[in-house]
């Protein structure tokens, strides 16, 4: 296998995995209190699969030079090079930040971070659902990972909103 395919496939895995322990982080949310310790470990390790995927993906940019890096085909200098690769990856931080600032029951004082965390959340899961909701053409199971993301962000915020969100009931 050579090592284009061998990172093609490893681009595949570490977006999986992070969009699937994205979607368990916010079903821990979602489930209420009894389940709020299991989202630091599931949103960590969503941070961290996702800091994989982003490093992977910059390998596979740098050995193909950057071609057919995007969806439709679109290569890396098609969107404005690595400097917009640069702009993806520091928005994506900042949203997984501000989310991971949002869940610390602490942050959750600050008006600016209870708006800015469902915000950054519904944004990261608008994110990974159409990645797979474009992929449909390739293949209908794409359906599936993009109704497991999207089902747990709406029950994520749909909990936050009833006042059920286990970040919210630590501070009551």
């Amino acid at each position: 296998m050579s090592s284009t395919a061998a990172l093609h496939r490893a681009i595949r895995i570490t977006a999986r995995s992070s969009a699937m322990l994205f979607a368990a982080a916010q079903t821990a949310q979602a489930l209420g209190p009894r389940t709020a310790r299991a989202w630091r470990p599931l949103y960590l390790g969503f941070m961290a699969a996702h800091a994989t995927h982003f490093t992977v993906v910059a390998r596979y940019a740098r050995i193909t030079g950057g071609r057919a890096l995007f969806p439709g085909g679109r290569s890396l200098n098609d969107v404005g090079g690595w400097p917009t690769m640069a702009a993806i990856y520091a928005l994506f931080a900042g949203l997984a930040t501000t989310g991971w600032a949002a869940g610390a029951s602490a942050a959750t004082s600050r008006r600016g971070i209870r708006i800015a965390g469902p915000v950054a959340t519904g944004i990261i899961g608008a994110m990974f659902a159409g990645t797979y909701l474009g992929q449909l053409p390739r293949s209908g199971w794409n359906a599936v990972p993009a109704a497991i993301v999207a089902g747990a962000v709406v029950a994520s915020l749909a909990a936050g909103r009833t006042g059920i969100h286990p970040s919210r009931a630590s501070a009551r």
